[in-house]
């Protein structure tokens, strides 16, 4: 399964988020991995940022993700740079309209 959000970055502070995720803890990497996340990017411009990763099951990865000490410790981390609620961080994602294989 494809997943995608978007979320939006305060003015000014795009360097800080870019500093921020060139130096991902390393308990991050691997609870992402032990929720099955694979093949995740995350592209900025300016400040809107878009990410994307697939899974073999969304539910559980979502569950997995929402329910980490890491990731409550990441969200509050990054509450400083980012305008978009922690809530709709990791929420339902965008729909996807189009899809190339």
């Amino acid at each position: 399964m494809r997943y995608a959000f978007h979320l939006t970055i305060r003015h000014g502070m795009e360097e800080e988020y870019d500093r921020r995720h060139a130096n991902v803890w390393d308990d991050m990497k691997k609870m992402l991995r032990d929720a099955g996340i694979l093949n995740y990017s995350i592209f900025r411009d300016g400040i809107h940022v878009f990410g994307y990763w697939e899974c073999n099951d969304l539910s559980r990865t979502l569950g997995a993700v929402n329910s980490s000490d890491v990731n409550a410790r990441w969200q509050k981390y990054m509450s400083d740079v980012i305008i978009t609620p922690s809530s709709e961080r990791t929420s339902g994602g965008m729909k996807e309209v189009f899809h190339l294989d």
